[in-house]
């Protein structure tokens, strides 16, 4: 220890040393500051402790939220038998069985072209930009392809339309032209289908059908014996295109007419892309267009519509609607995810077949939530035991051993599940063997709960799951109804937590109060010490001082005796 410049205290005396002011500053420390640093570091524990408890009644808190208004039990299941379905269910969807008999899928519309030796080859040969008319359910859009556009060109255009249609090039690893172009639609149903008119540049493979008559002997055979001049009529996207077939007309002319471009629209424009042929006694229709196409040869004895070949390996898929029984009604929807016909539940199609969904109760995720409760209580209460209790053999006490607001909490939680009663009634039979009903009540011990001699809780998972399943109703009501014992116990825990002043706040703002206090009363003893021995210090240099000059004195003294003394002897 050093005072400022007083670095010779004791030199002149031996007795007024730092060793001494140290000694009475230590025992001054001893009275004045270090009881009050004693209870502040009891505080600081306090306060530390207190964070700890007030976290874990908060975690217990939200683990048991789902009870407010019901929601833990508004949890729902979705068990499926058979698999044809998938189902997710939410909460509050009311408890019942549906029966699903899938017929079709819904599905997207796919195709792919003919083969071509590579994704450069051109297919614009006409000698001009071409305009292609494109669609996909419903939205049109014009393509553009430059004379001697490839592929891949019309590949990017079908892709930079953005209209919901990808298409891409793919090696199909054939010897022979193995570069295919395949267009499929995002979407699934029936609407949803991708119409291309390319009829002006080279044909791709996209035909959708073989349009077939019935079997003539020759191809002299009459076409129209009607007595009078029919029409044959081609819808291509939605445009008509007809043309006037005389009475008595043989089948090669009639094939001669399509060929000579005699079908036309409105406007006069002629059908481009189709050809028709004469084949093993069938008049067959062939057509470069993807698309909504339909042949009326009403009056004629072609009778196509009857006889139509579906032929075109390059429609993958056709886009189609689902079809399914709901509870033995009929639906079609356009998506094999049914989300409108109940509220809350989803269901995914997946394959043809017979399907039940059984929505009921999520009874396990209730029992599990319901066996959290009992062990998350039972860790609050075992936290406060600890924290409040005293040991005699080591004469030891819990931090909060006095602290009556902790002390009370265990009770305070006791009573909000113990005090909590519900009337009920059930049935008696009398000693006639006539049934009565008996009006009942019914408590915690009902639902499964009890507690033990060391103040826990236990809870009987079997005893709750049958009035869950009896009564589940008064169960509800009984845990969250507005009178519920948890309902009790989430506004016990608000009034320990949850605002300033809750409980448990004020009592942390006492400990921060004294902690400051104390920290406060330490200051100003130790700033009171330093300055009493400051001052002790610099008197005991001064005494030094005088003691040191008169035991100089002292020895000038002597030794002038001495010195008279040797003289005379």
């Amino acid at each position: 220890m050093a005072f400022g410049t007083l670095s010779s205290l004791g030199a002149g005396s031996g007795v007024l040393t730092y060793d001494v002011i140290d000694k009475l500053k230590k025992a001054d420390t001893a009275t004045m500051v270090t009881p009050f640093q004693t209870r502040k570091t009891n505080v600081e524990n306090q306060q530390k402790q207190l964070s700890a408890l007030t976290t874990q009644i908060n975690l217990f808190k939200s683990s048991i939220a789902d009870f407010k208004d019901g929601e833990l039990f508004q949890k729902r299941f979705a068990n499926v038998s058979g698999s044809s379905v998938s189902a997710d269910v939410t909460s509050g969807v009311a408890v019942q069985k549906i029966t699903m008999d899938v017929e079709q899928l819904a599905q997207n519309d796919i195709y792919q072209s003919k083969g071509f030796s590579s994704e450069t080859t051109a297919i614009n040969n006409s000698g001009s930009d071409q305009t292609l008319k494109f669609s996909y359910g419903g939205a049109e859009h014009d393509l553009t392809l430059k004379n001697g556009a490839t592929l891949s060109d019309l590949k990017d255009s079908i892709n930079d339309a953005n209209i919901g249609v990808t298409a891409s090039v793919i090696d199909t690893g054939s010897d022979t032209d193995p570069y295919k172009l395949v267009i499929k639609g995002s979407k699934t149903g029936k609407d949803n289908i991708i119409k291309l008119d390319y009829g002006n540049i080279d044909d791709l493979g996209f035909n959708q059908k073989v349009y077939q008559s019935k079997q003539y002997t020759a191809d002299t055979d009459l076409i129209n014996n009607s007595g009078a001049t029919q029409s044959f009529k081609v819808s291509v996207n939605g445009t008509d295109y007809s043309m006037d077939v005389a009475d008595q007309t043989q089948v090669k002319d009639f094939i001669d007419n399509i060929n000579n471009g005699n079908l036309k629209d409105s406007d006069g424009n002629a059908l481009t892309g189709v050809s028709a042929e004469y084949d093993n006694g069938y008049i067959k229709i062939h057509t470069q267009d993807i698309g909504d196409i339909s042949i009326a040869d009403d009056n004629l004895t072609s009778a196509m519509n009857d006889n139509t070949v579906d032929s075109n390996d390059n429609k993958v898929q056709q886009a189609q609607n689902s079809e399914f029984k709901y509870n033995g009604t009929e639906v079609t929807r356009d998506s094999n995810k049914i989300d409108d016909l109940v509220v809350g539940l989803t269901m995914n199609l997946s394959s043809i077949g017979s399907s039940t969904i059984d929505i009921s109760q999520d009874t396990d995720t209730i029992n599990k939530t319901m066996q959290d409760f009992a062990s998350g209580y039972n860790s609050i209460i075992s936290k406060i035991q600890d924290l409040t209790k005293y040991d005699p053999d080591s004469k030891t006490a819990g931090v909060f051993q006095n602290e009556s607001a902790i002390r009370n909490i265990p009770t305070d939680l006791q009573n909000s599940l113990f005090s909590t009663f519900l009337s009920d009634t059930t049935i008696k039979t009398d000693r006639n063997g006539q049934e009565y009903d008996q009006k009942i009540t019914l408590s915690a011990s009902d639902f499964g709960f009890s507690m033990n001699r060391t103040g826990f809780l236990d809870f009987d998972s079997s005893k709750f799951s049958d009035m869950l399943k009896n009564k589940p109703e008064k169960t509800d009501e009984f845990l969250s109804g507005d009178d519920g014992a948890i309902t009790k116990i989430l506004n016990n825990i608000d009034n320990l937590t949850k605002d300033s002043n809750s409980t448990l706040n004020l009592l942390n703002t006492q400990y921060t109060n004294e902690e400051k206090s104390f920290q406060n009363t330490i200051d100003d003893a130790n700033k009171r010490i330093d300055t009493k021995y400051q001052t002790m210090a610099e008197r005991f240099a001064s005494y030094d001082e005088m003691i040191n000059s008169y035991n100089v004195q002292s020895q000038t003294i002597q030794q002038s005796i001495n010195a008279m003394i040797n003289a005379k002897s």
